[in-house]
C-alpha cells in the first residue's frame, strides 16, 4: 500500500510540472508575440484591444504576403480609424523605419485595401509600421496583421493613397523639371499652362517633391506674362521643408521689370538652405505668388539647379530681390527665447527652483548635524 504522503507528494509534483510548462507555453507564446508586434504610446488591454496614451501612437506587424508582386495591403481595422490620416511605413532595419518610405492615407472604412504603387517592393519578412495620427485618447481594436495581396474581394474599400514617399530624390547636375501638369491654383482661373487672375490672392503650388536640398541652387521658373504697365512686378517665392510649412519666415521676394516681352525667366536662390541652421533636409513644396495683372498668364517651364550649374542662370537672378532666412537664435535674442521657453511650462517654472531650494537645505542641515 503506497504511503498517503507519498501520494501527495507525487500528486504536487505532477500538478508543479502541469504549471510549469503552462507557464513555459505561455512565456514562448508571448515572445512571439512581442516578435510580431510592437506598439508606441498605445497601452493594451483585452487581446487586440489598445488605448492611445501618447502624442506618437503607432503599431508594428509582421506582412503577411500571399502575392508574389502585391497590388494592394489590405488593412482590417477599427472603426473608430475611419477618416483619419493613417501613415504606412515599409522600410526599416531593425524596427527603425525610415520616414521617407511611407504611404499616406485616408480610409472611410474598413477592411481596406491600400493600392500600392509601383517600384515598391515587399518580401515575406517585410515589417510594417502603422501610424496613428490625430486620434488622442481613444480605443482601437486591431483585427488581423496586414496583409499584401493581388486582388480585393467584394466588400473590401479601395483607397488611394493621399501622398507616396519611396525614397528621397537627390537632384543631379542635371536640370530637375517639376512637371507644369500638377500644380494647385488660388484665386486663379484655368490650367499651369493657360490661366487668369481672378482673386486678391493668386498663387501656384507645386506637388509634392521630397527633395534633398544638398546641391540645391535655386529654382528656375519661365512664364508667359501679360503686360501690366507699371515700372516693376513683384513675385514672390515660399519653400515648405519637413520642419516648417509655407510662411514669410521662409520666402524670398524679387522685383522683375516690366516688359513687352511676352516671355519671363528668372530664378531664386536657395543655395542657403543646405546650410541653414537648424537645417532643413528636405524641400516637399513650393509656392509662386504672382503679381495681380489681367490678361493670359502660362507656367511654361520650372526646374531645379543645381549647385555646378549656378553660374549658368546667375544674369536670371534679380539684382532686386529679399530673401528672408531662419537663422539660429543668438546673443539677446536667444536669451529671450530660453526665457519664454522655461517660463512657458509653469510647473516646471515653480517645481524647479523649489526642488533646488529644497535640496540646499537638505544639504546645508545634513552639513551642520555632521559638524555639530
Amino acid at each position: 500500500m503506497t504511503p498517503t504522503n507519498i501520494t501527495v507528494r507525487k500528486t504536487s509534483i505532477r500538478r508543479s510540472l502541469i504549471l510549469l510548462s503552462g507557464f513555459c507555453i505561455l512565456a514562448f507564446w508571448s515572445t512571439m508575440s512581442i516578435a510580431q508586434l510592437i506598439t508606441n504610446d498605445l497601452a493594451a488591454g483585452l487581446p487586440g484591444h489598445y488605448r492611445v496614451t501618447g502624442d506618437d501612437p503607432y503599431v508594428i506587424f509582421n506582412a503577411r504576403q500571399q502575392a508574389q508582386e502585391p497590388r494592394y495591403l489590405r488593412l482590417e481595422l477599427d472603426t473608430r480609424l475611419n477618416d483619419l490620416p493613417l501613415e504606412i511605413f515599409f522600410r526599416s532595419e531593425n524596427d527603425l523605419f525610415d520616414p521617407y518610405y511611407k504611404i499616406s492615407f485616408i480610409s472611410s472604412s474598413f477592411p481596406a485595401a491600400i493600392e500600392l504603387p509601383k517600384g515598391i517592393s515587399f518580401t515575406k519578412s517585410t515589417r510594417l509600421r502603422l501610424d496613428i495620427n490625430k486620434c488622442p485618447d481613444c480605443s482601437i481594436k486591431f483585427e488581423q496583421s496586414p496583409v499584401l495581396v493581388d486582388q480585393v474581394d467584394a466588400g473590401t474599400n479601395r483607397v488611394k493613397p493621399s501622398r507616396v514617399q519611396n525614397g528621397l530624390n537627390l537632384i543631379t547636375t542635371k536640370p530637375a523639371t517639376i512637371s507644369t501638369a500638377d500644380w494647385q491654383l488660388n484665386d486663379l482661373v484655368g490650367e499651369p499652362n493657360y490661366f487668369e487672375v481672378a482673386g486678391a490672392d493668386p498663387f501656384l503650388v507645386s506637388p509634392q517633391l521630397t527633395l534633398s536640398t544638398s546641391g540645391l541652387a535655386g529654382v528656375y521658373f519661365k512664364l508667359k506674362v501679360p503686360k501690366s504697365g507699371q515700372m516693376w512686378n513683384n513675385y514672390q517665392l515660399f519653400y515648405q521643408t519637413e520642419r516648417q510649412s509655407f510662411s514669410k519666415q521662409a520666402s524670398s521676394i524679387i522685383r522683375v521689370p516690366d516688359s513687352d516681352n511676352e516671355v519671363v525667366e528668372f530664378m531664386f536662390p536657395l543655395d542657403f538652405l543646405s546650410t541653414e541652421e537648424p537645417a532643413d533636409a528636405v524641400l516637399e513644396r513650393i509656392r509662386l505668388d504672382i503679381p495681380i495683372i489681367s490678361g493670359d498668364w502660362s507656367l511654361i517651364e520650372t526646374h531645379l539647379v543645381h549647385q555646378d550649374l549656378k553660374n549658368d542662370y546667375q544674369d536670371l537672378i534679380p539684382t532686386l530681390l529679399i530673401q528672408i532666412k531662419q537663422q539660429r537664435a543668438t546673443g539677446l535674442s536667444l536669451i529671450k527665447k530660453s526665457l519664454l521657453n522655461v517660463t512657458s511650462d509653469l510647473a516646471f517654472s515653480i517645481g524647479y527652483p523649489l526642488l533646488l531650494i529644497f535640496s540646499a537645505w537638505f544639504f546645508i542641515r545634513a552639513y551642520r548635524s555632521n559638524s555639530e
